[in-house]
């Protein structure tokens, strides 16, 4: 079977690769199993920045697209703490707000991460997939992501460095 390897230097080595059946292969979280995340995967929509659902190998784990466009979403990954990193709060067309913490990471992948709920979920969103609003990803999620998780903790402001505990 051939497999092409997507190298996403994420948060604890993620690396993401395909399948020539189209299953993405990624890492679940620490806390995959959480029944909270079944219901995150049950209720993730269908497209994310008009991409479609895509089969994943792993517990608590969705992605949408193919190839290098690939966007992933796992559940039940570690909650961050205080960081200098760019923490901000973003509202859907419904007035629907999740704050995440967000990482460039090596140029090429943006990876958003719920900030304030638990269990945590990220998302990585290539470049290639979303080049002028990597953001929309995310956005994408915020239905399911608010429907599910309780905010216990905020961020301080839209684009603030730091946290409100």
């Amino acid at each position: 079977m051939l497999r092409r390897l997507l190298a996403l230097p994420l948060a604890g080595g993620l690396a993401l690769s395909l399948a020539a059946c189209g299953t993405v292969r990624v890492p679940a979280g620490p806390d995959a199993a959480n029944p909270v995340c079944a219901d995150i995967v049950l209720g993730a929509p269908p497209q994310v920045l008009g991409m479609d659902k895509v089969e994943t190998s792993s517990q608590g784990t969705v992605a949408w697209g193919s190839g290098e466009d690939t966007v992933v979403m796992r559940c039940g990954v570690t909650p961050p703490g205080p960081t200098t990193d760019m923490c901000t709060t973003l509202a859907d067309d419904k007035g629907v707000e999740v704050d995440w913490v967000v990482r460039e990471i090596e140029g090429d992948t943006f990876l958003y991460t719920t900030y304030g709920r638990e269990p945590a979920i990220d998302v990585s969103v290539p470049r290639s997939a979303a080049p002028d609003q990597p953001s929309a990803a995310a956005l994408d999620l915020t239905q399911v992501v608010d429907r599910n998780l309780e905010a216990t903790r905020f961020c301080i402001g839209p684009g603030d460095e730091g946290y409100e505990g």
